[in-house]
């Protein structure tokens, strides 16, 4: 039913967007175009980029047209998709000269995004004050001096409530549950794990609706989303109201909410609304991609034992090195440089963040095509990952890729790339490397079911979330 209601749908936002486009003047007919079909009228090929897996229609594309760059049009708005090394750094080198973000309706209305012409007027002093506080926080030093200690209680919680003394388990659930208690602690200043438990659907509804239809009636995967930003929302604006309350008071708090709180510019407080969209969105983005990474690696670090025994032998030179007992700091997480390329090898084949949406502010002209100025971009970032031009034996799993001079520059960029790659790398790393190396110290497992389906189009998800049997070392 849900997925006959969002086709329904797609296919009336489509045709009315549809008509608006056919008004248009052509365009100069001196420009060439990429290679490509704008598809079905009325559906476009907004159906192939949604439901299916988008690596495949990519291959697809990329075999038709013998290019890495493709027109297409996706829900009615003509659209260039470019991926591969020469468009990565094109796309991470010229912003904003030439292109500039765009969010898919389906962000806007979800992360109450303002509409793209107000976005440079929101762009104030005070507004900016925001990002250059939550910068600072996600640095090494600020991880290590608002999250070393934290981290180190709810990794030792998680253990022994989830892990310690069972035979079997499901690893997917359970990192889950870990990568948003950590968010919580860490964003929000919230150490309660009957209140996480009751927001890991809701944040799961939040991020399944960012690339769905934007149909928001009831019984559609975007009103379920919808209905789960508005309750994660509510709930972040009781905590500021909490935290102006407790500055108020002069009790000093270290979490990043209250740091954005209390952040003033020429005088002027951040706006509640911001700072709860601001937290909203990293931990959505936080919060989804480490769990789908720590499991994925998990697994695949259960199914070779060379891979096993490697990480097993570096983490028991860090404890050696550091002291057993004493908690890691940046250094130790520097040395984990084997287990880092089995997180980057994970991300290649399991990527989290397909692309990123752009508009070119002025015509283009890249690779010998024009991008006639006002087309939106598909910036396919994972484009690469699977490709067996810049891979070799693309499918299989082997960290060693990444060691000593790793993959062709640009061709590989999990975090994105230029003035706006993802701020949360060092985030990313610190959580998945501390998590692997209690897991490795604590326990040995074995993988029941090798070969468990991947769902998902856009995300990949385990179908039956990874079950394993460990050991207690």
């Amino acid at each position: 039913m849900d997925f006959f209601m969002q086709s329904l749908f797609l296919i009336m936002i489509t045709l009315v967007i549809s008509i608006f486009v056919l008004n248009r003047k052509n365009l100069d007919a001196t420009k060439t175009l990429p290679q490509g079909s704008f598809g079905w009228p009325i559906v476009n090929e907004t159906y192939q980029f949604l439901f299916k897996q988008i690596d495949h229609f990519l291959q697809e594309k990329q075999k038709k047209h013998s290019s890495d760059i493709f027109k297409t049009k996706l829900l009615g708005e003509p659209t260039v998709v470019l991926y591969g090394p020469s468009a990565n750094k094109f796309i991470s080198t010229n912003e904003p000269k030439h292109v500039k973000v765009w969010y898919l309706r389906t962000q806007r209305m979800l992360f109450n995004l303002p509409d793209h012409d107000q976005l440079r007027a929101k762009n104030s002093a005070v507004v900016a004050a925001a990002p250059v506080k939550i910068l600072g926080f996600l640095k090494p030093e600020g991880l290590f001096r608002y999250m070393g200690c934290n981290i180190e209680s709810i990794m030792h919680q998680h253990f022994m409530r989830n892990w310690e003394g069972k035979t079997e388990l499901k690893v997917y659930p359970l990192v889950k549950n870990f990568a948003l208690s950590l968010a919580y602690q860490f964003y929000l200043g919230i150490d309660d794990p009957l209140h996480v438990a009751k927001f890991i659907s809701k944040f799961d509804d939040l991020y399944s609706g960012i690339y769905a239809v934007p149909a928001n009636f009831p019984g559609t995967t975007f009103h379920r989303a919808m209905k789960a930003a508005s309750k994660i929302r509510e709930e972040i604006q009781l905590l500021i109201n909490k935290k102006i309350d407790y500055l108020s008071k002069g009790i000093v708090m270290n979490d990043l909410l209250a740091h954005l709180v209390g952040a003033v510019e020429d005088g002027k407080y951040v706006p509640k609304i911001e700072i709860s969209n601001i937290i909203m969105g990293l931990m959505n983005s936080s919060y989804t991609s480490i769990a789908i990474t720590l499991a994925f690696m998990i697994k695949h670090i259960g199914l070779d034992p060379h891979i096993y025994q490697k990480i097993v032998s570096e983490h028991a030179d860090i404890t050696k090195s550091k002291g057993a007992g004493a908690a890691l700091d940046w250094d130790s997480i520097q040395k984990m440089k084997y287990t880092w390329c089995v997180t980057q090898e994970t991300m290649r084949l399991y990527p989290t963040a397909p692309g990123a949406f752009r508009e070119a502010v002025t015509d283009i002209t890249f690779e010998g095509f024009t991008i006639p100025k006002g087309w939106k971009i598909f910036w396919a970032m994972m484009g690469t990952n699977k490709n067996s031009k810049y891979f070799d034996e693309a499918e299989s799993f082997d960290p060693s890729r990444f060691e000593e001079n790793g993959p062709v520059p640009y061709s590989y960029i999990p975090f994105g790339a230029g003035a706006r790659s993802c701020p949360g790398k060092d985030y990313t790393r610190f959580v998945i490397l501390t998590f692997i190396h209690n897991l490795v110290t604590k326990f040995s497992w074995q993988v029941m079911h090798p070969h468990e389906q991947v769902l998902g189009s856009l995300v990949p998800l385990p179908a039956n979330g990874i079950p394993i049997r460990i050991r207690h070392l």
